[in-house]
């Protein structure tokens, strides 16, 4: 720790701040703000698995207060196509550069902020092979990157006809990768004394932040949601993509 400035340590802060407040707000996105975001100031390895972590925390404390909302129609095929996903995700990761990491949160992000933009919601029923090809997609890139959610919340935001129960079941669903994900990364060694001590530092700031985005939900529901989450995303993932061409 002693290699990691005030300025670091503010920026986890805020990073982590953000991510959790639009993470309750909406179940999703949690990783795909705080990853790319931490990656700017610390290696994108630890900045995954510090995110896989703090989103574990996060979501287990949410769970029972969800979980009369969850369709298992809906949780099912995504957990267990996540599942065999989020192996080949961590593989991937043991083969890809810091700079490459970065380009790929950054590619990832924007990816999806344009989809949302551009693609209109159109509510209809899910679809078993839909929902396992967006479980296994999600569960690759949880393992790679440490962001599951892009494919999973695609497909929610674009066909979801109740917020709420979508929301609560998307979040259970990210959960079940973090979980592998986390196994993953513990096995291989990347769960280190500095990750534990930066968690140890983030998880109350996260807390506040998921306190505060309930709150908010509570208020104003999903009105606006969308549109903040589009630009949120858009401007972490330019600033990844940017991070990634300067070098360490």
């Amino acid at each position: 720790m002693g290699d990691i400035g005030a300025g670091a340590l503010l920026w986890l802060g805020a990073s982590v701040l953000l991510a959790s407040v639009v993470r309750a707000m909406t179940g999703w996105a949690f990783s795909i703000i705080a990853v790319p975001m931490l990656s700017l100031v610390f290696p994108p390895e630890q900045a995954v698995v510090l995110n896989i972590l703090l989103a574990l925390a996060a979501t287990l404390k949410n769970v029972p207060a969800m979980r009369g909302q969850i369709s298992h129609r809906i949780f099912l095929p995504l957990l267990f196509s996540g599942l065999v996903g989020t192996p080949a995700g961590y593989w991937l990761h043991t083969m890809v550069g810091d700079a490459g990491l970065r380009l790929g949160m950054g590619l990832l992000v924007l990816a999806l902020s344009a989809a949302m933009l551009l693609i209109a919601p159109r509510p209809q029923a899910l679809t078993l092979p839909a929902l396992a090809l967006a479980g296994l997609a999600s569960g690759v890139l949880g393992g790679a990157v440490g962001i599951a959610g892009p494919p999973v919340v695609l497909l929610f935001v674009l066909t979801a006809t109740d917020l709420g129960r979508a929301r609560a079941t998307l979040a259970l669903g990210l959960l079940s990768v973090c979980l592998i994900a986390a196994g993953a990364y513990l096995v291989g060694g990347h769960i280190t004394v500095p990750v534990l001590l930066l968690f140890a530092l983030a998880l109350p700031v996260v807390l506040l932040g998921d306190a505060l985005g309930n709150r908010l939900f509570a208020r104003y529901g999903g009105h606006g949601v969308r549109r903040v989450s589009v630009a949120l995303t858009c401007g972490v993932g330019l600033l990844s993509i940017a991070r990634s061409l300067v070098g360490p």
